[in-house]
């Protein structure tokens, strides 16, 4: 009551069931294991219940991101001796292939989390979903909407940001209310097709049936950090990422992110919904509770600006909503921050591994970018009225962009890849090398560019590659030479940093290049995570030798502090790297 400072607090608590976690092992500690290790423990109850007629597969299905499909049938292998059933769909073609009393019958179920924005032949054909809408009866499901802002990181997040439309006196801009549109028919189209699949009788023979028809035993999300709400800078990558921004969308959908109703999601799971990740980021109550609603429908807590109500709000809604809706308690603010820790205390388990016995030498070569690079970076930084190398990114801002794309792909920095390469192959000729650069601002397309134009032999992964072709390409420098074939391969594999987690890239590689450092914006604790991610691909349990990661730093014309000193000794913060891998502790 205004005047008297009373405060009327009204609480509505609901107790649910935990129908699944997180496994948050450190990197390398043995996630994959533990969980094939799982599978195999309760494999008879899960086959007693499977039912071909019914649609009840035994199986576990494993969604993974697109590089790791071959590598968790290895893992299989290796450790089950095919004591369980796999069935690999790397792509809607693979698919087509099984009927469903194979996929029933089947123990393991491994598909890419990005399956339903996986491409045809034209830019627009999507062969998934096309399949879903024939065997459904259902309407064409458009591809995933690229436009506007994907997700707003806070825990009122939509798809596009809620002042994306309506009059510029209102709003601040000019974008079109189509955006929204755009993105809500998107879920619509995908969710009612489902709804129609799950009407119809497939026979046991019948091939090509979408994996939303069936339940599974179990779901698993390898790496299930990668598709919780983000935000703006992080889905700001280039095409090399495994998460590019429609497959991120796609992958979202496919999973169930945003449907707080587990028994309408495109996958279920009769007994539990499982994720893996070692750099959790559970920086924001938005992700958090994400992460409990995709693990098992968990509730955390009400909001009533959920993403899913606000896509479909007109501009007039939205802007009644902000301006009439009072600001939010701090007792409510404390409510949603307390159930998120108690979530995290239950739900998310984080084991320590063993001491690994190899040591960790990191490396670092200095360089200065030349006269006529030095011109441009000034130049790039006069948009904020300054004119000195010794800058920090966050003295830029959003302006940040145009200077790191000039360190970025200074030729000095060209140099030093290959004055690395070359020091490393004199003494170990036939060793694999392992290059990691930064995709948001150009990084990755430099070291792309300097390896093809110096004729060097090496491997990279990108956009134009299957998901077969992705698989093949890494597990190239996943196991050591066994034939003079695989000793004419090349000995150098460039991936961006996007494309970084999950490979088990141990036994055979102990060298580790950091192109330029890993900077996507003022989140110091997300930019050291994901370059933890990238050194523990080697950096892990089962290798044998001593690692050397090195990195190289661009410095001004004539040795002046820049940029990259800022960024690395930030992203080396010994606080900094305890927050980007120890959120479950």
């Amino acid at each position: 009551l205004n005047g008297i400072g009373w405060c009327l607090i009204g609480k509505a608590c609901k107790m649910t069931p935990l129908k699944g976690g997180v496994l948050g092992d450190a990197i390398g500690s043995g996630k994959t294991v533990v969980t094939i290790a799982l599978i195999l423990s309760g494999i008879e109850e899960a086959r007693a219940k499977r039912s071909v007629k019914d649609g009840k597969s035994g199986a576990t299905l494993i969604v993974v991101p697109p590089g790791l499909v071959r590598q968790w049938d290895d893992e299989r292998k290796k450790f089950t001796k095919n004591k369980l059933k796999s069935i690999i769909l790397d792509s809607t073609q693979s698919l087509q292939r099984y009927t469903v009393k194979e996929i029933c019958e089947a123990d393991m179920v491994i598909v890419p989390a990005g399956i339903i924005e996986e491409k045809g032949k034209k830019t627009k054909d999507r062969p998934y979903t096309e399949l879903l809408t024939k065997k459904a009866d259902g309407i064409k499901i458009p591809p995933a909407p690229s436009n506007g802002h994907a997700e707003a990181p806070t825990i009122e997040g939509s798809w596009v940001r809620n002042m994306q439309s309506g009059p510029s006196i209102y709003v601040g801009n000019t974008s079109e209310q189509k955006h929204r549109d755009e993105q809500a028919y998107y879920g619509h189209a995908y969710a009612e097709n489902i709804k129609k699949l799950r009407t119809k009788s497939f026979g046991p023979d019948e091939r090509a049936v979408p994996l939303e028809y069936f339940s599974w035993d179990r779901v698993i999300v390898d790496e299930c950090h990668e598709c919780l709400v983000s935000t703006k800078r992080q889905d700001q990558v280039s095409k090399d990422t495994d998460f590019k921004v429609q497959a991120r969308r796609g992958a979202r959908e496919f999973l169930g992110v945003g449907c707080t109703d587990a028994s309408s999601r495109p996958l279920l799971a009769r007994t539990a919904f499982w994720g893996l990740t070692g750099t959790p980021l559970l920086e924001t109550e938005a992700r958090v509770t994400e992460l409990a609603n995709l693990m098992g429908g968990t509730y955390l807590t009400g909001s009533a600006h959920h993403w899913r109500k606000e896509e479909r709000e007109s501009g007039r809604d939205i802007f009644l909503n902000q301006q009439e809706e009072g600001s939010k308690s701090r007792e409510y603010r404390c409510a949603i921050q307390e159930s998120c820790h108690t979530y995290v205390r239950e739900a998310c388990q984080r084991n320590r591994g063993e001491q690994l016995a190899v040591k960790l030498e990191r490396k670092q070569t200095f360089v200065n970018m030349s006269e006529s690079d030095g011109a441009k970076f000034l130049k790039a930084i006069k948009v904020v009225n300054l004119e000195s190398y010794s800058i920090r990114p966050d003295h830029l801002g959003e302006k940040a962009g145009d200077a790191l794309t000039v360190t970025a792909s200074s030729a000095a920095r060209r140099d030093a890849l290959f004055e690395i390469i070359d020091s490393i192959q004199k003494d170990e000729p036939h060793t694999k090398i392992i290059i990691f650069a930064n995709a948001v601002y150009g990084g990755h397309e430099s070291a792309l560019s300097a390896l093809k134009s110096s004729g060097r032999k090496f491997c990279h992964v990108d956009d134009s590659h299957s998901v077969l072709e992705q698989n093949e390409i890494i597990s190239w420098f996943r196991h050591t030479d066994a034939t003079e074939e695989d000793r004419a391969r090349p000995r150098i594999l460039l991936l961006s940093f996007n494309q970084a987690a999950g490979h088990n890239l141990q036994e055979a590689c102990h060298h580790v290049i950091m192109y330029d450092p890993m900077y996507s914006g003022s989140d110091a604790v997300a930019d050291a995570s994901v370059e933890e991610q990238a050194l523990g691909r080697v950096m892990r349990q089962g290798q044998r030798e001593d690692v050397t990661c090195y990195r190289i730093l661009v410095k001004g014309p004539n040795g002046e502090k820049c940029l990259d000193d800022c960024i690395v000794e930030r992203n080396l913060d010994e606080d900094v790297l305890r927050a980007a891998t120890s959120n479950f502790d």
